[in-house]
């Protein structure tokens, strides 16, 4: 699932573990939210924001929290500005950004250390990967966690019920030139090096953020060229968007499960040969939980179903 800076969600995702007794979480990316919302003080005392489409005007501080909420609930982030700092963040976009990279480091962590407060990570194999949307500084947010149990799963091999993971946060290219994207030639690579690191791959499980192509797990809208949905008969057009070298690792490989995301419209399974592979898809704005329950024995995938919340 891609919760994209929802707290709602990550709380769901946290909770599922005392729903449904799992022995192990594992939230693959894309951790942080995309929109920075500036809240406006004007002299006359209110403050007014734009976002859900509308414009919003508080008159109290139960008002403005009421609406951070609402934002932090949707991944979206929110700083509290005055009149002559929402035009130099207007004149700045380095000034954005440092915001924005300010405000995901800073959720994250809150999120990082609720995490540890309420889930006892020496009986719950957790695991927290960033996926191709996430900025490569939140890295380190992750990794100061691991002396608390937190897994940071890229470049090694875990164990989970004596299956080996690999986990992959990167994608083929999109039309937004995320942060972590790879050539196909270059993902391919990449792959076949994490896969040298595993004794048995047949017995493995590939945790990629990027699902494979041609499957029910990657079909997204078509865009034309100024990335606007195409339609036909008025219905939108999909075409599939995964990557080839994950499918060709995975048809190579025959790994015993692949998990992944990336792509929100495509939640499902599918199979490639033998390997059942999964994508919980992602409805994170609305505040909905999407994920797999699996079920894992020493040798074989025993059962996986759908939920969400």
């Amino acid at each position: 699932m891609d919760i994209h800076g929802s707290t709602i969600v990550w709380r769901k995702w946290i909770k599922a573990v005392e729903e449904y007794k799992a022995g192990v979480l594992i939230l693959a990316g894309d951790l942080t939210g995309k929109v920075l919302v500036p809240i406006v003080k004007h002299v006359d005392g209110n403050s007014t924001a734009r976002y859900f489409g509308r414009r919003w005007v508080m008159n109290s501080e139960s008002e403005i929290r009421e609406f951070e909420e609402r934002l932090e609930g949707a991944g979206a982030y929110y700083i509290r500005v005055d009149e002559k700092e929402l035009e130099e963040m207007k004149s700045s976009p380095d000034l954005v950004s440092k915001l924005m990279n300010e405000k995901m480091v800073e959720r994250l962590r809150l999120w990082l250390q609720f995490l540890i407060k309420r889930i006892d990570t020496k009986r719950t194999t957790t695991i927290v990967m960033p996926g191709n949307d996430d900025e490569y500084l939140i890295d380190n947010v992750i990794r100061e966690f691991e002396d608390y149990g937190v897994i940071y799963p890229l470049d090694k091999v875990i164990e989970i019920e004596r299956h080996e993971v690999i986990s992959s946060p990167y994608v083929n290219p999109t039309p937004w030139s995320t942060p972590r994207e790879m050539e196909e030639r270059d993902l391919e690579k990449y792959l076949e090096k994490l896969v040298s690191k595993v004794r048995n791959p047949r017995t493995s499980i590939l945790n990629s953020h990027c699902p494979p192509y041609g499957t029910h797990l990657d079909l997204a809208p078509k865009l034309d060229k100024n990335l606007r949905p195409v339609f036909i008969g008025g219905m939108p057009e999909y075409v599939h968007v995964g990557s080839r070298a994950v499918r060709k690792i995975i048809e190579k490989y025959k790994f015993l499960i692949g998990l992944h995301g990336h792509i929100h419209e495509s939640g499902g399974m599918d199979r490639l040969g033998d390997t059942v592979v999964l994508n919980p898809g992602s409805e994170y704005s609305e505040g909905v939980l999407r994920g797999f329950i699996i079920e894992l024995s020493d040798e074989k995938l025993v059962n996986y179903w759908r939920v969400e919340g």
